[in-house]
């Protein structure tokens, strides 16, 4: 605690090298988020995900990626072409003076100099600096060589076959959100680490997105439990579980106890096409999926989603809304939360992203830099850090090392 009564970042004073790709991108951002100085390493040519949309106002550019901005907030940025063997003296200026280091040898179209199958590690970091590997598929086994995206990640991990509408393909899950979760039990283990004697310093962290994916997802529960595999099969239940539209938006019922049904009828003002008994039984709702269904959409378009939510929440029925992202930047919770926080570079100019998923007093992490142009703190870490001079630098940039 500091004199002002403010909190000091839990990770101050903490150091992270990251060479990692997409992969290590979420990890290393909630090391920098709750206070640890993460360096990010591009390669001269630039980090992939600066080429990914969605772009600020429809431009493109290596600084005008939102993907970037956001993931990349909180951090320094050098360049350094880490794939060369003459990289591997600065690499190991780099890690000495790191407690930490991501990095993502396998999935990526590079190497990473120094990396050995033989024994995974990276033979230019000290012995008690942690590392901290995240890939696709892990270090070993036979598909420790292949590539992935977060569709393929998505789909290989088991989650997609149930997704999705009965009748048809799966349906994918946007977003890299299973590279991120990987990212999340990476910066775990990291801090866990760092808070245990130093005895575990030397760890090496072999973290796999695929098995992290069905690890998180609990695809085993079901499988384990029942010898059932899970299929595409409605998950909402029988009507009126399910997603309705209304006239100002998408309602989302998830009505699964019998008593239920009856709130919902209530909220409906129990009209006579729902007045039966028989459609109380769960049972009977199941035989009668496509006539009810007809009848509850009739019902519900007509009506307000946002009124018919409030309404079910006090009443006690599972309900919520199904927002666009355009509707959730909007709302008026997040809003008074504080949860979006503005942030302000060139190429992308001032816009919003998420801040922190939770809230502390007093605060436990910290907000205090836009994602870094490429090669941004070149001089800052190579000159004023590592104590090397301006014209190694520029030989360095002339011979493309950096």
């Amino acid at each position: 605690m500091s004199a002002q009564g403010e909190a000091t970042p839990p990770l101050s004073g903490t150091r992270v090298l990251d060479l990692s790709s997409r992969y290590g991108a979420y990890c290393s951002k909630i090391l920098a988020d709750l206070g640890a100085d993460v360096v990010k390493v591009e390669l001269p040519t630039g980090d992939r995900l600066r080429q990914s949309p969605p772009w600020r106002d429809g431009s493109e550019g290596s600084e005008a990626s939102l993907m970037f901005a956001y993931y990349h907030h909180n951090k320094r940025g050098i360049s350094l072409d880490w794939q060369r063997d003459e990289a591997q003296p600065l690499l190991g200026e780099l890690a000495s003076w790191s407690d930490v280091v991501l990095a993502s040898p396998k999935g990526e179209r590079v190497s990473v100099a120094g990396f050995s199958d033989g024994n995974p590690t990276l033979t230019w970091v000290p012995a008690d600096v942690v590392i901290c590997f995240l890939t696709p598929f892990g270090l070993t086994g036979p598909y420790r060589d292949w590539r992935a995206t977060p569709l393929t990640s998505f789909a290989m991990s088991g989650y997609m076959h149930p997704v999705g509408p009965t009748e048809g393909p799966p349906v994918a899950m946007p977003g890299q959100q299973f590279c991120d979760e990987a990212g999340l039990w990476g910066a775990f283990l990291i801090q866990s680490i760092l808070r245990a004697s130093p005895r575990l310093r030397d760890q090496v962290i072999d973290l796999s997105v695929h098995e992290v994916g069905w690890f998180n997802k609990l695809g085993t529960e079901q499988y384990g439990l029942s010898g059932n595999i899970k299929t595409r099969a409605t998950n909402f239940g029988p009507p009126p579980g399910g997603i309705w539209k209304c006239r100002d938006g998408l309602l989302d019922i998830g009505a699964h106890a019998a008593h239920h049904w009856d709130i919902f009828v209530d909220l409906l003002g129990r009209p006579d096409v729902l007045s039966d008994p028989i459609y109380r039984q769960r049972s009977m709702r199941i035989q009668l999926y496509d006539l009810l269904t007809e009848l509850i959409a009739d019902l519900l378009a007509d009506r307000s989603a946002t009124e018919f939510v409030a309404a079910g929440q006090a009443a006690g029925l599972p309900c919520a809304l199904t927002q666009t992202p355009s509707e959730f930047l909007g709302d008026p919770q997040p809003k008074a939360r504080g949860f979006f926080i503005p942030s302000t570079r060139k190429g992308t100019g001032t816009f919003a992203i998420p801040g922190a998923p939770f809230h502390s007093a007093p605060s436990l992490h910290t907000f205090d830099r836009s994602a870094p142009s490429l090669g941004e703190a070149n001089h800052d870490v190579y000159v004023d850090a590592l104590g090397h001079s301006e014209e190694e630098l520029d030989r360095w940039r002339a011979d493309g090392l950096i």
